[in-house]
């Protein structure tokens, strides 16, 4: 069943104008997936752990499944699905929806400032056993709900490659997630996360 909040969703998402970045040759084309399921307290949101890998830049990092762009990948929609099948094992294809695409990110980890991320939001229809790969520590179902608890939240002012930047942190339970993924979470909560709100419960 199309949840009247996924209806909601899928409007706000495609009724703007999303941000593109210019991709020169020397950027590495890459694409995540932000993934919700319905649950009997509201919505959830899958985020995966990279295992600690020495000259990964993202390392130890909580994240949306993804990955960079191959070749034969005839889209960065492709490549979202594709690496999403690869690292979790559920397939968009078959059990999800496509609900639209976030604004184009690139980290501000100067070993990874080089890549270009475009984020894909999925509903799934139903339900799938995570089956991660040899690039996943582990995965978690988050609920969304949690965000709006403020103790959720940091937003700190930092100063790099000589510029006051601002970054924002989200906590759950023992789990930080901040950087490139905490970005893409804030936009999505800013644009959507009313819809959230109502239904759900703290945790």
């Amino acid at each position: 069943m199309y949840s009247n909040e996924m209806e909601e969703l899928e409007r706000i998402i495609n009724g703007r104008k999303g941000v593109r970045i210019k991709r020169g040759e020397s950027f590495i084309s890459a694409a995540v997936m932000v993934i919700l399921r319905e649950e009997r307290n509201g919505y959830s949101m899958l985020f995966i752990k990279r295992p600690e890998s020495q000259g990964d830049p993202f390392s130890g990092h909580m994240a949306f499944p993804g990955g960079k762009g191959k070749v034969e990948d005839k889209s960065k929609l492709e490549t979202a699905i594709r690496e999403t099948i690869e690292e979790t094992g559920i397939d968009l294809n078959r059990i999800g929806r496509i609900l639209g695409e976030l604004d184009d990110v690139s980290p501000i980890n100067p070993k990874a400032n080089h890549y270009v991320v475009t984020p894909y939001i999925a509903y799934l229809t139903e339900d799938s056993e995570i089956k991660p790969n040899e690039e996943v520590a582990f995965a978690i179902w988050i609920p969304v709900f949690h965000f709006r608890n403020e103790k959720s939240f940091e937003r700190r002012v930092v100063e790099k490659h000589g510029m006051e930047l601002e970054e924002f942190v989200y906590h759950y339970q023992n789990h930080v997630i901040w950087g490139m993924t905490a970005r893409i979470l804030h936009q999505f909560l800013s644009l959507a996360g009313h819809l959230f709100w109502i239904r759900g419960r703290f945790n």
